[in-house]
């Protein structure tokens, strides 16, 4: 598996420790071609790695992984949050495919 760093966010903490939040997108080959996940790291002021979550196989579509990994990087989102986040990205987007199948049947 390729793991390819697209974005770093630096934050200070409520106790003022500084930590940076890297956002990698990860690419699998699969039968089918690729897919891709992303993942989510947190490291102090030292480098080490404090947190660090992944959701792979996700996507099927590069651009679709990088748009979601975009929105993570823009929010500051936290590797604890990531699996939620992943869930709320698969229901919202199994509701838009069941509306448009009961639009099409219509």
């Amino acid at each position: 598996m390729e793991k390819v760093k697209l974005y770093s966010k630096s934050f200070e903490n409520e106790e003022k420790m500084m930590f940076l939040l890297n956002y990698f997108l990860l690419i699998r080959s699969a039968e089918q071609g690729q897919v891709f996940g992303v993942a989510v790291q947190k490291t102090d002021g030292f480098g080490m790695v404090v947190e660090e979550d992944a959701v792979e196989g996700l996507f099927e579509n590069k651009d679709e992984a990088e748009a979601f990994l975009f929105k993570l990087a823009e929010g500051f989102a936290l590797p604890i949050e990531l699996t939620a986040l992943c869930d709320d990205y698969i229901s919202e987007k199994e509701e838009q495919n069941s509306y448009v199948k009961e639009q099409e049947a219509s």
